[in-house]
C-alpha cells in the first residue's frame, strides 16, 4: 500500500483470492493487517451485492420477456410499448408523485390504517338489517359510512396502481391474485355506489340485475387476507390442500357408499313402528292400525333407500345421536313388525365398524392432510422470508461499511465512568434509597402481603365483634404499612 500502484496490485489479489495467505504473514503488523481484512471484506460484500442485484434484474427481465400474454402483444401494436414501465403509461419510474406514492404504500402504518378501516367497515356491514326504516338516522349513518369506506379504499387502490403500475411491469398492481382480488370488491363497491346515486326506482331493467352486486359487498372482510400474514397462510394451506382432500372424499364417499348399500339391506323397511296410547301389545303393523289413535311411522334417520341411508350415516360419522341410531337397528325386527328392545344384538357390529373406519379414520385424513399443508406452506414462507431479511442484512452491512472507520475511532476513546443515579442523593435520601433496594425489604414486605391475604380470608358471616375489631385495626395497620 505504499503507493497507487502497489495498492491496485494489492487489491486485485484481494479480488482473485490470489496470495490471500501471504497478505496475512505473521510478520505483518496488527493494525496492517486489521486493514488488509476491512478492505478485503468491504470489497467482497460490494461485488457480491452488485452482482446479485444484476443477476436479480437479468431474471426480472427474461421472465418478463417470457410472458407473452395477449394484452403485451396487443401493446406492441400500440405507442404505449414504449411506456410500458410507466404507471398508467403516465408516471415514470423517476417521478415525484410516483416516488412518494411507493414510500407511502411500504410504510406498515399505512397497512395498518387500512386493516383498521376494513375492521370497522366489517362492523358497519354487520348491522345492516332489513328492518331499519329508510329515513331514519341509522339508515343515513349506514349508507354515508358505506360512501365513506368505498373513498377510502379506492384512494388505496389509486396510490397503489400509482406507485406500483396497474398491469405492466415489475410488481404490477394486478400481478398479484390477492390485489386482484381487493381490485374487484373496490370496482363493485363503486359501481354500487353509482347505482345508488344516479339510478332511480324506474330506471330499466338491465340496472336492477346490476344492484344485484350488492350481494358481494359481503366479501369485503377478505381483504384482511392479504394484510394479515397468519390469515393468509390458512388460507393458503387451503387452497393447496384443496386436490389432496378430492382424493380423500372420494375415499369417503366409497366408504359412505359401501355401508350405504349394506344397510339398505340391513335394515329397510325395519325402522318403522307403533305410536299411540295403547301400544304394550302391539306386534305388527296390522295390529297397530288395528287400534284407534295409534299410528304406523317411521324414524327420522333411516335405511329405506340409498339416500336415507347416506343421511343416517351421515349423522352417525358426526357421532352426535349415534347411539339412538344403532338401538333402533338392534331393535328393527322385520318389515311390518314392531320393534323389540335389543332383539339383535350382533347389528351392533356394522354400527361400531362404520364409526371406526370413517368416524375415526377417513374423516381424521383431512385433518391430517391440512396440517401437512399447514406445515409446507409455513416453510415456504419462512423461506421466503428468510431470503428477504438475508438482503437486508446484506444492505445493512454495506451500509455500515461506511461507518466503520468512525466506530473504530470513537470506540478507542476513553469513556467517561458513568456515574450511579444515586450518588449525588443527600444523606437521608440515600439510606432511605439503600432501604427500599435491599432484598431484605423486599422479602418483609411479601410477608405483610401474605398476612394481610390471611386476615381478609377471616372475615366470614355472623363472626364475633371482637374478631371484627381486630380485623379492621390490622386494616388500618396494612393500609399505613403499605
Amino acid at each position: 500500500m505504499d503507493d497507487i500502484n502497489e495498492h491496485k496490485a494489492t487489491r486485485q489479489r484481494l479480488n482473485s483470492w490470489g496470495g490471500l495467505h501471504s497478505l496475512f504473514n505473521p510478520h505483518c503488523p496488527i493494525h496492517g493487517r486489521r486493514a488488509l481484512i476491512e478492505a478485503y471484506t468491504r470489497d467482497k460484500l460490494i461485488k457480491a451485492s452488485q452482482e446479485l442485484q444484476q443477476a436479480l434484474v437479468e431474471e426480472e427481465k427474461r421472465a418478463e420477456e417470457r410472458k407473452n400474454t395477449w394484452a403485451r402483444r396487443i401493446l406492441r401494436k400500440t405507442c404505449f410499448y414504449s411506456r410500458q414501465d410507466c404507471a398508467l403509461f403516465i408516471f415514470s419510474p423517476k417521478n415525484r408523485l410516483r416516488i412518494q406514492c411507493l414510500r407511502l404504500t411500504q410504510k406498515k402504518w399505512f397497512d395498518y390504517t387500512i386493516l383498521v378501516f376494513i375492521g370497522i367497515n366489517c362492523v358497519t356491514l354487520a348491522m345492516e338489517r332489513p328492518s331499519i326504516p329508510p329515513r331514519s338516522y341509522e339508515r343515513l349513518f349506514l349508507t354515508v359510512s358505506g360512501y365513506i369506506f368505498t373513498f377510502i379504499f379506492s384512494i388505496e387502490m389509486s396510490l397503489k396502481v400509482i406507485a406500483n403500475g396497474c398491469m405492466f411491469g415489475r410488481g404490477a398492481y394486478f400481478k398479484d391474485g390477492w390485489n386482484v382480488l381487493d381490485g374487484i370488491l373496490v370496482i363493485i363497491s363503486l359501481i354500487n355506489v353509482a347505482m345508488e346515486l344516479f339510478v332511480s326506482g324506474d330506471s330499466p331493467k338491465i340496472f336492477g340485475v346490476i344492484r344485484v352486486l350488492r350481494l358481494l359487498r359481503a366479501l369485503r372482510p377478505l381483504r384482511v387476507i392479504n394484510r394479515a400474514p397468519g390469515v393468509k397462510l390458512v388460507v393458503m394451506t387451503l387452497i393447496s390442500s384443496l386436490k389432496p382432500i378430492g382424493n380423500i372424499v372420494l375415499i369417503c364417499c366409497t366408504f359412505f357408499i359401501i355401508f350405504g348399500i349394506l344397510g339398505v339391506q340391513l335394515f329397510k323397511g325395519m325402522m318403522y313402528h307403533c305410536v299411540g296410547p295403547d301400544i304394550s301389545n302391539v306386534t305388527t303393523r296390522a295390529e297397530c292400525l288395528g287400534t284407534k289413535n295409534n299410528r304406523w311411522v317411521n324414524h327420522r334417520y333411516n335405511f329405506d333407500n340409498l339416500g336415507q341411508a347416506l343421511m343416517s350415516l351421515f349423522v352417525l360419522s358426526s357421532k352426535d345421536g349415534w347411539v339412538s341410531i344403532m338401538y333402533q337397528g338392534i331393535d328393527a325386527v322385520g318389515i311390518d313388525q314392531q320393534p323389540v328392545e335389543n332383539y339383535n344384538e350382533w347389528r351392533m357390529i356394522y354400527f361400531i365398524s362404520f364409526l371406526l373406519l370413517v368416524g375415526f379414520f377417513v374423516l381424521n385424513m383431512f385433518v391430517g392432510v391440512v396440517v401437512e399443508n399447514f406445515h409446507k406452506c409455513k416453510e415456504a414462507l419462512e423461506a421466503e422470508m428468510k431470503e428477504k431479511a438475508r438482503q437486508k442484512r446484506l444492505e445493512r452491512k454495506l451500509k455500515r461499511q461506511q461507518y466503520e472507520t468512525q466506530y473504530i475511532e470513537s470506540k478507542k476513546k476513553k469513556k467517561k465512568r458513568n456515574e450511579a443515579y444515586w450518588e449525588k442523593y443527600g444523606p437521608l435520601r440515600l439510606r432511605m434509597h439503600g432501604i427500599v433496594t435491599s432484598k431484605y425489604f423486599d422479602l418483609a414486605i411479601a410477608a405483610v402481603i401474605g398476612i394481610n391475604v390471611i386476615s381478609m380470608a377471616m372475615e366470614f358471616y355472623m363472626m364475633p365483634n371482637g374478631l371484627k375489631y381486630v380485623l379492621k385495626a390490622l386494616n388500618y395497620f396494612f393500609t399505613a404499612i403499605f
